[in-house]
């Protein structure tokens, strides 16, 4: 044409920005694998993973690290792009590999934002965790004591140490630095349902990990500026102190034989009603006496208004000796429910 002479030699200044074959897969190199790899990530699991995206000659596109937070996918489901989702199969927790991906398992001849068509990519990944939908909460026996006979169960007070951090490592709470216990009764929902179910069949002076999925911990949200969403958990407990409940559906029990006037007991003004304030009395100089037993770990004035409302079936304020009824003597009785 115009611009180019017949004859003429040419010379082409060439910088080489990537090549690829279109029946090339996906090249993995593991850059640091964590010696302990008790288990490698599976179609279906759940990934939380930092990642730092380039093109081959080095052309940053995206990172997770500028901003502050992890990626977080199903693998092998098709959420993230092919190759990617085949780069993050077979991966321990803690992991860091370098996953180069061609186009056709990539964005593309048309590319995305900041990624040119039929580039090849580069992700360097770390892998922080990763979990199954169905995982229970997995449970590690440190150290048992040789008289381990009373063992928690639901209803028990109990009183505890423990540290709280994530599968890297990171420290998020620890009763140690705060210089007392936690303090929970087992099984009431004051702790997530993980540690209700790390905390079950554990004797005085055991220390255990309790590791906790998110979907038994504090799932997707996780808690703001303290636990990151999906994340799982590792708990290292030692518990110090158990106080035996009350059997279930029970806040107080006796502990000998129940007086056969036990309203009249009750009623010290003999006007046929007891108040709040006449069975509040009475409840505490059981308890204080050694008679009677209430649930531990609760309020004392929660128990006893919960008790009142119980029996005040008409809810006047007052209870009768028609209203008043043990609770062995109202399993007993039939009723007919809508």
């Amino acid at each position: 044409g115009k611009e180019i002479p017949g004859q003429a030699s040419l010379v082409f200044d060439v910088a080489l920005l990537d090549l690829h074959n279109p029946k090339d897969g996906i090249t993995i190199e593991n850059q640091q694998v964590p010696e302990s790899c008790e288990r490698i990530s599976q179609t279906g699991d759940f990934l939380r993973y930092h990642y730092n995206g380039t093109l081959l000659d080095g052309t940053l596109f995206d990172s997770s690290y500028s901003r502050n937070r992890t990626y977080d996918t199903y693998v092998g489901k098709g959420y993230v792009i092919a190759g990617m989702d085949e780069g993050l199969l077979g991966v321990c927790t803690g992991e860091k590999r370098r996953i180069i991906i061609p186009p056709h398992l990539g964005y593309g001849e048309e590319g995305r934002g900041k990624i040119p068509g039929s580039a090849v990519l580069v992700f360097d990944i770390h892998v922080v965790d990763f979990h199954n939908p169905s995982d229970s909460v997995s449970i590690t026996v440190n150290y048992k004591p040789s008289n381990c006979t009373v063992l928690s169960k639901k209803g028990d007070y109990l009183k505890y140490h423990y540290n709280a951090s994530l599968l890297d490592g990171t420290l998020l709470d620890s009763t140690h630095s705060l210089g007392k216990t936690y303090n929970i009764v087992l099984g009431s929902g004051q702790v997530v349902v993980g540690m209700d179910m790390g905390l079950q069949d554990m004797c005085v002076g055991e220390r255990r990990t309790v590791v906790i999925p998110p979907h038994l911990g504090y799932g997707e949200d996780g808690v703001e500026g303290e636990v990151p969403g999906s994340a799982v958990l590792v708990f290292d407990i030692e518990l110090l102190e158990l106080v035996s409940g009350l059997p279930e559906g029970y806040m107080f029990v006796w502990n000998g034989e129940v007086s056969p006037n036990l309203f009249e007991e009750i009623d010290k003004n003999r006007d046929g009603e007891v108040l709040l304030e006449e069975f509040s009395e009475y409840i505490r100089v059981q308890v204080d006496s050694g008679k009677g037993k209430l649930a531990p770990g609760f309020d004392f004035e929660k128990i006893i208004k919960n008790m009142f409302t119980n029996q005040d079936r008409d809810g006047n304020g007052k209870v009768t000796a028609e209203e008043f009824k043990l609770k062995d003597q109202e399993a007993k009785e039939e009723h007919d429910e809508l």
